[in-house]
C-alpha cells in the first residue's frame, strides 16, 4: 500500500514538474509575500494592532477567495494591493486546479490505453486477450478478489473496471512490453494462444514459445501456464519451462467424449470448473495436525469437519485418489471438493 502511494506521489510530482506548476506556486508565494508585507506596511498605519501575522493570514484568505472580513483594508494603497492579490489568486488557482485535474486525466487515459508501467509485485499476468482471457479473468476475479491482475495485449486500449485489473499495451514477444508488466517480479504467467494466428501453420504456438522463453528468461522461478493448440508442439513449451501445458483442442475433445459415454460428466466438470455456482477444485498445504494421518483417516476428517472432499494429493506428482493407507507427508499439497475455500 505504501509504495503504491509513494509512486502516486512520484507521478504526480513528475506530472506538475513537466506543467510547470511548480514555477506557478512560486510566483503565487512570492505574490503573496509582496502583497501581504505592503498591506501590513500601509494597514499598520492606520491600525497599529494588525501584526505581520495578522497580514499574511488576510494575504492567504483573500488569494483563496474565501474572505472572512476579520481583516481588510481601509487605506488606498492596501486596497490596490488587496485587488491585485485577489486577481492573482483567482487565476492562480484556477490553474493549478485544472492542471492537476488534467494530470488525472490523462493518467486515467494512459491506463485505459496500456501505457503505465506496474510497479508492483507478486501478481498475475495474463497474456493475450480474445474470449477465452475474458472468461479467465471474470474466473481469477471471483477466486481471488484482492489479487492483482495484469493484462499484456496488443490491442489499443480496455476498459478494466475492477479496481485489482491493470492493461498494459504491446507486443508480448519484445522484453519491454514484459518489462512494463513487471513480469519478472510476477507470481504466476498465463499465455493464451493468439486467436488471429490460429489458421497460420503453428504460428500461435511459435508466438506463445517465444514468450514463454522470455519470461523464463526474466525469471525461472515463475508459475508459467501457457495454451498450446497443437500437441505435437508440446516439447517446445517443456524447454521453455513452462509448469502447465494446456492443449487446448484435447481437452475439449476429451470432456466431449467423457459427456457421450458418462451422461453426467460433463455436468460435474462444469461445476468443477468454474466459480459461478455450485463446488469447485482447491487445493492447500496438509496442516500441521494432518502429517501421519493415512488418506482414509484425513479424508473422514475433512468429510466430518469441513464438509470437503478430498480427491487427491500432490507432492512431486499429482496422485488422484492415492492409495487408503498413503500416510500424509510434511508439505503435501490436498486436492479438494469444496463450496468454498478452506
Amino acid at each position: 500500500m505504501i509504495s503504491v502511494l509513494l509512486n502516486a506521489i512520484k507521478v504526480l510530482h513528475i506530472s506538475m514538474e513537466k506543467s510547470k506548476i511548480y514555477k506557478l506556486i512560486g510566483i503565487f508565494i512570492v505574490a503573496l509575500l509582496v502583497c501581504s508585507t505592503a498591506f501590513y506596511i500601509f494597514e499598520s498605519k492606520a491600525d497599529v494592532d494588525i501584526s505581520y501575522g495578522d497580514s499574511l493570514w488576510w494575504g492567504f484568505v483573500t488569494t483563496t477567495t474565501v474572505g472572512y472580513g476579520d481583516y481588510y483594508p481601509v487605506t488606498l494603497g492596501g486596497r490596490l494591493f488587496g485587488v491585485a492579490l485577489m486577481l492573482i489568486g483567482i487565476s492562480t488557482f484556477g490553474f493549478v486546479t485544472a492542471a492537476v485535474a488534467s494530470i488525472f486525466i490523462e493518467n486515467k487515459m494512459k491506463e485505459g490505453r496500456g501505457l503505465v508501467d506496474i510497479k508492483f509485485k507478486n501478481h498475475i499476468v495474463l497474456i493475450g486477450w480474445n474470449k477465452k482471457s475474458e472468461t479467465m479473468l471474470k474466473e481469477l476475479i471471483k477466486d481471488s478478489p484482492e489479487r492483482k491482475i495484469v493484462i499484456v495485449s496488443e490491442i489499443e486500449s480496455l476498459n478494466l473496471p475492477d479496481k485489482n485489473t491493470y492493461f498494459v499495451h504491446g507486443d508480448p514477444t519484445v522484453d519491454e512490453t514484459l518489462l512494463k508488466a513487471n513480469v519478472p517480479y510476477a507470481d504466476i504467467v498465463i499465455v493464451v494462444a493468439d486467436e488471429k494466428l490460429r489458421d497460420k501453420d503453428g504460428m500461435a504456438d511459435a508466438k506463445s514459445v517465444l514468450i514463454c522463453l522470455a519470461v523464463d528468461k526474466f525469471n525461472s522461478d515463475i508459475h508459467l501456464i501457457a495454451e498450446v493448440l497443437d500437441e505435437e508442439n508440446t516439447p517446445h513449451f517443456e524447454r521453455a519451462n513452462v509448469n502447465d501445458i494446456i492443449v487446448s483442442n484435447q481437452m475439449s475433445s476429451r470432456v466431449m467424449v467423457r459427456s457421450a459415454v458418462y451422461k453426467n460428466v460433463s455436468s460435474v466438470l462444469k461445476e468443477l470448473l468454474t466459480n459461478s455456482y455450485g463446488n469447485e477444485l482447491y487445493e492447500c498445504t496438509a496442516k500441521e495436525d494432518d502429517i501421519g494421518m493415512s488418506f482414509k483417516e484425513l479424508s473422514i476428517k475433512y468429510i466430518d469437519k469441513y464438509n470437503t472432499i478430498l480427491v487427491g494429493i500432490a507432492n512431486e506428482k499429482v496422485s488422484l485418489n492415492p492409495d487408503k493407507d498413503r500416510k500424509i507427508k510434511k508439505n503435501d499439497i490436498l486436492i479438494y471438493i469444496s463450496s468454498e475455500k478452506l
